[in-house]
């Protein structure tokens, strides 16, 4: 996976991007798919960026979006039963397909202050880009 620094991510400033919780475990399943899976969602986004929780505490990776289908649409890598609470994956829920080639690890991660996202939250591409810690975005 390659890794980008914020200022360096191309797009506009008001560009929404959902922010997702994941374990240090989620990562294996964003480089086997290059996607993140198994959502509900409310309303369309043009990126994601991923926070990490235990002990990482920040938002440390970041895609573009390409499409977002229902889990059952989705080619994975896996049966969706050997992922976490495949067997309970309901219908209803999302996969988030990234562009080829667009997931990076942030050079530049942002740090836990007193917010993090405990289910997905929207923000923009601007406040991405400028937050010093995860208070300034979410």
């Amino acid at each position: 996976m390659d890794t980008i620094r914020r200022a360096e991510i191309e797009g506009d400033d008001e560009a929404d991007v959902a922010v997702f919780p994941m374990k240090k475990s989620g990562l294996k399943f964003l480089r086997e798919n290059n996607a993140w899976g198994f959502v509900r969602l409310g309303r369309e986004f043009d990126y994601v960026a991923m926070y990490v929780s235990g002990k990482i505490r920040e938002i440390k990776y970041f895609a573009t979006v390409k499409n977002i289908i229902q889990t059952h649409e989705a080619e994975l890598a896996r049966p969706i039963e050997e992922y976490a609470d495949g067997g309970r994956i309901t219908r209803d829920k999302m996969v988030i397909q990234f562009q080829p080639n667009s997931l990076y690890e942030l050079e530049d991660p942002i740090p836990f202050e007193t917010k993090y996202p405990q289910s997905h939250r929207y923000t923009t591409l601007g406040a991405l880009r400028s937050a010093e810690t995860t208070d300034d975005m979410l």
